[in-house]
């Protein structure tokens, strides 16, 4: 089915049938979009790119468990691993190669979908010609005890008792997330750093995806924060415990698009790892008046990054 300028897919991958969202261009390179959570659906927040895309094929896909996937094929918590997900990805490349006849694939990964997508070419360098990251994670704890200490200075700053009371209430945070309430804690710090604009705005973000022209309300379950977290709970423990600050040597190129007020996987963060990295190219691309959700916030300006990057390929 055709939606304005885009084809919706299911195909069989890995043994379950799963959810594709193709905008073929005429072009060599196709992206293929790792989205984030683990769990948040991000196709209907394709529609924001369309205007300013128009260098090549994207696909999007709603991984194991997720979204419209989760939908017609149902998973439990026990079918939704790590490996269950780099099987899925290696599977999806596969698939994508032969229907765009092109080797030429560029993998973007956003927020969680960072995770995914740096663990696979490390795995698997040979799939893809190279990686894109925005809202890059790189020591998760680390990068939560920046988010922390960010919050909290504006909070004091601004002498706001009412908050200041809620961020005591996380305790040791971030070393106490490490718990059965990890969820809890972590949704309580992301609420504060929304209302002080150190995260994109939530409001922002559904609004955004009930305007999509994809969207039903049968999407409005995959929009539930607290649901997709108990779904994906064996990633949880994945994504805590992430960690690449010693191993920065890749055999791809590798490039990250930086929303400037991004703390929640501060940018602050993957900037300083960036130069670390040894890599046959990379680079780093800012993007102004962007948070987590860069995409979103600056649409025009994030289509322009990508872009720079795939002249230099």
């Amino acid at each position: 089915m055709k939606v304005k300028g885009y084809k919706e897919e299911y195909k069989e991958i890995n043994g379950i049938t799963q959810y594709f969202l193709h905008y073929p261009i005429e072009k060599n390179e196709v992206a293929v979009f790792l989205h984030g959570g683990p769990g948040q659906s991000e196709v209907l927040f394709s529609h924001c790119l369309r205007p300013y895309w128009d260098f090549c094929s994207i696909v999007y896909y709603d991984q194991r468990g997720v979204g419209r996937t989760q939908q017609v094929s149902y998973s439990k918590p026990e079918d939704i691993t790590i490996e269950s997900l780099i099987a899925d990805l290696k599977q999806t490349i596969q698939y994508i190669k032969e229907k765009y006849r092109t080797e030429r694939i560029v993998l973007i990964g956003h927020s969680w979908g960072t995770i995914l997508g740096t663990m696979y070419i490390q795995k698997y360098p040979e799939d893809v010609m190279c990686y894109i990251g925005y809202g890059q994670v790189i020591d998760s704890l680390r990068g939560e005890k920046i988010a922390y200490d960010k919050v909290k200075e504006a909070i004091e700053n601004r002498g706001k008792k009412r908050d200041i009371v809620k961020l005591n209430a996380l305790g040791n945070y971030p070393d106490c997330v490490v718990t059965d309430k990890s969820v809890e804690l972590i949704l309580k710090l992301r609420f504060l750093q929304s209302k002080y604009g150190y995260t994109s705005s939530y409001r922002k973000a559904f609004m955004t995806a009930i305007k999509s022209p994809l969207f039903s309300l049968k999407d409005i379950s995959s929009l539930s924060v607290s649901k997709i977290f108990e779904l994906n709970v064996n990633l949880l423990d994945v994504l805590l415990n992430f960690n690449i600050w010693d191993t920065a040597e890749y055999q791809v190129p590798v490039f990250y698009v930086l929303g400037r007020n991004d703390w929640q996987t501060p940018s602050v963060l993957a900037a300083e790892y960036f130069n670390k990295i040894i890599a046959p190219k990379k680079g780093c691309l800012w993007i102004e008046n962007a948070g987590h959700l860069t995409d979103v916030d600056n649409p025009p300006q994030f289509c322009k990054a990508i872009k720079s990057i795939l002249v230099q390929l």
